[in-house]
């Protein structure tokens, strides 16, 4: 079947000269869409960029001196103790303190309102995901601060507690109103930051130092606590091209066109349509393996030569023949010529040789045709496929 394929291939395209124009114009835009993609308007989407990114951190320390008691202690007295979880109130009552607030990776300066309050209360845990119960609270304010925070320092605020007498007074409130409820207490500090930035938002943040009473002690829970602020702009970015538009649209495009002139120039110089020659050979060729079980390949004998001769026109009539007679075709192993034999006769059909792309056109084939007719006619008109039995 592949025999002939290029016959077949100028034949199709003869045929659908058309259809495969349009269909060479189609990829030649598929290819030329996916190059304007990837060359010359690709894609764009949005993208959020990190323009800046800073932290804040704010930390307690705190401590106590010792003060000088009637009885003797382990601690000596008017040396400060610090930043202690567990503290003794009758020897260490005054609880000092500072808290730092930095910045770290702020490029200006911070405008900053610091708050600092106590807060004592009465509450009771409550159990499940519902929030402590509060019977009372108080707060009392330590005082507002108002700085510039520069970004490689640090800010650094004062406070100072007498935590023994804050919560003997706490436990007469709770006396007095026969409260339930554990006393606690923490130093709260409410931070609030600006940067000194065109656009820069305004930011709060709150800063706990939890304090609780037990017998004779109290305990101080310091747990610093950090924050950090992703700064982004919107910014618009082209697509990375994929393979497909990278390479795949400039072959599109170059398949496309490339194969659009090379089928108009085919055309042009007569190089698509078939020859009669070559159409009687592929029509040949498709008999050939249509019909390929009726054949077999056996050299005739002598006596095959005397018998009279019909000649068929193609080998599909030859076929014809062999299967109204019930007889096989034969065929010469030396070339391709074909019998039939069958009732004193031998039905024969000689195979057309196949063309080459410089064998004359129709108009020749007739002239050369009327010549070999002539070369019969002189040679007393033997017929010539007795010639492939000697």
């Amino acid at each position: 079947m592949t025999e002939g394929w290029g016959f077949r291939t100028r034949a199709v395209l003869d045929r659908w000269f058309g259809p495969v124009i349009v269909i060479l114009l189609a990829v030649a835009a598929v290819g030329g869409l996916f190059a304007h993609g990837a060359y010359i308007d690709p894609e764009t989407q949005q993208e959020q960029r990190v323009v800046n990114e800073w932290s804040v951190n704010g930390s307690f320390t705190h401590q106590s001196t010792v003060r000088n008691v009637s009885f003797d202690t382990p601690f000596e007295p008017g040396t400060p103790v610090r930043n202690r979880t567990v503290y003794f109130q009758r020897v260490m009552p005054i609880l000092n303190g500072r808290f730092v607030f930095r910045s770290p990776g702020a490029e200006n300066p911070i405008n900053l309102t610091v708050d600092r309050r106590l807060v004592v209360e009465s509450n009771e845990t409550a159990t499940g995901d519902e929030g402590p119960t509060v019977y009372w609270q108080e707060t009392r304010n330590f005082g507002i601060n108002r700085t510039v925070h520069q970004p490689d320092g640090a800010t650094v605020v004062p406070f100072s507690l007498n935590v023994t007498r804050t919560f003997e007074e706490a436990q007469n409130v709770s006396e007095q109103l026969d409260s339930p409820g554990q006393i606690r207490s923490e130093i709260l500090v409410t931070v609030v930051a600006t940067r000194q930035t065109e656009g820069a938002q305004t930011r709060q943040f709150t800063f706990s130092l939890p304090i609780t009473s037990e017998s004779g002690i109290y305990r101080v829970q310091s747990n610093p606590r950090s924050e950090t602020f992703t700064e982004t702009t919107t910014v618009t970015v082209e697509n990375e091209p994929s393979t497909l538009q990278r390479v795949g649209g400039p072959v599109l495009i170059a398949v496309g066109l490339l194969g659009i002139l090379g089928l108009a120039f085919a055309r042009y110089r007569d190089a698509l349509e078939l020859t009669d020659a070559e159409r009687e050979w592929l029509a040949y060729r498709d008999d050939r393996t249509d019909f390929d079980e009726w054949i077999s390949t056996v050299r005739l004998p002598e006596e095959a030569r005397d018998l009279p001769v019909a000649q068929a026109e193609t080998l599909a009539d030859l076929v014809d023949v062999a299967i109204d007679s019930d007889n096989p075709v034969l065929e010469h192993p030396d070339g391709d010529a074909y019998s039939v034999v069958h009732d004193g006769y031998r039905y024969t059909f000689e195979a057309p040789m196949k063309p080459r792309r410089d064998d004359p056109l129709p108009a020749d084939e007739s002239d050369a045709s009327s010549d070999d007719e002539a070369v019969a006619t002189a040679n007393g008109g033997e017929d010539p496929l007795n010639e492939f039995d000697e």
